[in-house]
């Protein structure tokens, strides 16, 4: 069999697989009904936010949520061994504050992720059984987060999965960050869509008191990032998780503002998915596979003298099915960043990718930041 024979067959199987995630996909997204239905009941809500040394950015984020246009709710801040000053600032805030419960944690337990830790404690001194989860670096678009969230709840709901965007700043890194957090966005929402569900992000999610006590952390409560993630994948199934896209109901925070702490925070994130189910670890690799390969094989064909005209037909079908699904999704997430620039932020994170998921997969302790 010739090299060449061998190179089209490649090149056209994982062009093939890539068009079958576009289209059986993610397409999915951008077609998804939002709905404006404001429930007639209203369920309790606790606000779970685990927050350490974050001073700065408490009283702008409390004052975000007590404004909540929602009856029932809660606001529960686990104050994680700060060192900053949050302790006296979040006991001034109380005393103004009906809703407001503040938990201290000065020591943290042996074999425990301080996070984790924290989040075990909010949601056991929830009052209500729907919890509701932010971080302390993120403010809710409107006062229509609570209401937007928990009114996706249905009987045999248990999870509810968000969307979390990124402040636009100005520079590559922050497009960078951008691409990846809308391309993250489509797949974990697609594929809840299809019933399909493997992750949720914590800055936007919510699900079962109930849910979570018959389970907890149990497994990963030492390992650092995955509170959110794991939970959702070892528990979230076809019939028990719902998503909520509504413009209202997302939750920005604060990027990174340096490489060395963008690369800090994706070891992180990649370093749990070896813990994800098998099958979810397959979806996602074959996925992320077969985008890289279709870029080795362009230089490939360019570089061996393969028929370019072709291949670059082929890349050009794939890629601009990719880019318009891609450019849909963000408009539909009313995500504002570089669309013209999608071919190079593309090539980019593929590069960039393989290198962070060899240092996740290798690390044997990752860092928080």
């Amino acid at each position: 069999m010739s090299l060449e024979i061998i190179f089209w067959s490649v090149f056209i199987l994982f062009s093939a697989i890539q068009l079958y995630y576009h289209w059986g996909y993610f397409s999915r997204l951008p077609n998804h009904l939002i709905s404006d239905n404001k429930s007639t009941t209203q369920l309790p809500v606790s606000i779970v936010i685990a927050a350490r040394n974050e001073v700065r950015l408490l009283p702008s984020l409390i004052t975000k949520l007590m404004s909540q246009d929602y009856s029932f709710f809660e606001i529960i801040i686990v104050n994680d061994r700060s060192s900053d000053g949050s302790e006296a600032l979040l006991n001034s805030l109380k005393e103004d504050n009906q809703k407001l419960n503040v938990i201290h944690v000065h020591n943290l337990p042996k074999g425990w992720n301080g996070k984790k830790n924290a989040l075990q404690l909010g949601i056991e001194a929830a009052q209500h059984e729907i919890i509701l989860l932010t971080d302390a670096d993120c403010i809710p678009n409107s006062n229509q987060w609570v209401s937007k969230m928990a009114g996706r709840f249905k009987k045999e709901t248990d999870f509810v999965l968000g969307f979390s965007p990124y402040e636009n700043k100005k520079g590559f890194l922050n497009q960078m960050i951008q691409f990846e957090t809308l391309l993250t966005a489509i797949q974990y929402l697609s594929f809840a869509i299809k019933r399909q569900p493997y992750m949720g992000v914590g800055r936007n999610l919510a699900y079962r008191k109930s849910v979570f006590l018959a389970h907890s952390f149990q497994g990963f409560e030492s390992q650092t990032g995955g509170d959110d993630d794991l939970f959702v994948n070892a528990h979230a199934n076809a019939t028990n998780t719902e998503i909520c896209i509504h413009p209202d109901a997302h939750v920005t925070s604060i990027p990174k503002a340096t490489w060395s702490e963008y690369f800090t925070q994706k070891v992180r994130h990649l370093s749990v998915g070896k813990n994800y189910h098998k099958k979810d670890q397959t979806r996602l690799g074959l996925f992320a596979l077969s985008s890289l390969i279709g870029w080795i094989m362009l230089f490939w064909a360019i570089l061996a003298g393969f028929n370019i005209e072709l291949t670059l037909m082929i890349i050009g079908i794939k890629s601009l099915s990719f880019y318009v699904i891609f450019t849909l999704s963000g408009r539909k997430l009313k995500m504002n960043m570089a669309y013209w620039a999608l071919p190079f932020l593309d090539l980019c994170l593929n590069l960039y990718y393989p290198m962070v998921g060899l240092v996740a997969l290798l690390a044997k302790k990752v860092k928080w930041s």
